[in-house]
């Protein structure tokens, strides 16, 4: 299973230092890293990223959504004082550990997580100015499906999206559930998808 997750750091004006605001959302460790990192607002952005990849692959493993940002945990691997594109590390959930790599550049953060480290993956992220959040998602769909058809050698016309009664996307070619783990994701001018 596969989850993902990205920021646009320009569109993401969030004021995230609201009173209290932080102690909804993060640890008192987790909170210690944005304020001890150079960057507050990319560190802030980072742990978001990392716990709503995480977040993605545990609905699709146990189909149970809920809203409690604190019970994932994020630990970095990766120092965030040198200059780090790729930053590794982890979000536990309860008992399940979910491994993340994550990608800061000056415009957005992007986060993938897995159950291992060993799955090979697809990834692809792109930019489009497009405000309909509609259009973003019927964009994105499309872009993965075209990817799918082409590494899979499926045609495109009888590949579809359809979603669970908790939401999770789940692909099918014709009426046919095929077991390929994927994710989705949009925010701003980016858009990503993984398998």
């Amino acid at each position: 299973m596969i989850g993902n997750d990205i920021v646009d750091l320009k569109h993401s004006a969030y004021n995230w230092k609201r009173p209290r605001f932080l102690d909804k959302v993060f640890t008192k460790n987790e909170q210690a890293l944005i304020f001890s990192s150079e960057n507050k607002h990319e560190t802030f952005w980072l742990l978001w990223s990392m716990k709503e990849a995480a977040y993605k692959i545990h609905v699709q493993q146990f189909g149970e959504r809920f809203f409690n940002p604190k019970r994932l945990v994020c630990e970095l691997f990766s120092d965030l004082s040198t200059e780090k594109v790729e930053v590794k590390g982890t979000v536990n959930i309860d008992n399940n550990s979910y491994l993340t790599t994550s990608t800061i550049t000056e415009d957005y953060v992007y986060t993938i997580a897995t159950l291992s480290a060993s799955k090979t993956k697809q990834s692809s992220i792109f930019k489009a100015e497009i405000s309909s959040h509609c259009i973003q998602s019927d964009v994105l769909k499309r872009a993965l499906l075209k990817s799918i058809s082409k590494t899979q050698q499926l045609p495109l016309q009888d590949l579809n999206i359809k979603k669970t009664v908790t939401g999770v996307p789940e692909l099918f070619c014709v009426d046919s559930k095929l077991l390929m783990s994927f994710s989705l994701t949009h925010c701003g001018r980016f858009f990503g998808f993984v398998y």
